[in-house]
């Protein structure tokens, strides 16, 4: 469900909550895998190999969800 702030933005998809899914941090570039529930629920994280903490905005999980959306086909 879009509200006003983000107007027609795309929901991320509840068939990737339970899936295991990757990205890099933007600070080292370790592979990251989380489930996708962790990914949307989490507004920033603690890199556990750089020990930075990292931004993770909705156009970021956006990515990662679509990312994945496509592989899965």
């Amino acid at each position: 469900m879009a509200d006003s702030f983000w107007g027609d933005a795309m929901a991320l998809s509840n068939r990737l909550f339970d899936q295991d899914l990757t990205f890099q941090c933007p600070r080292c570039h370790v592979l990251l895998v989380k489930k996708g529930s962790w990914i949307k629920s989490i507004t920033s994280f603690k890199c556990e190999r750089c020990q930075e903490t990292v931004r993770l905005p909705y156009g970021d999980k956006l990515a990662i969800f679509e990312r994945h959306l496509r592989l899965v086909g």
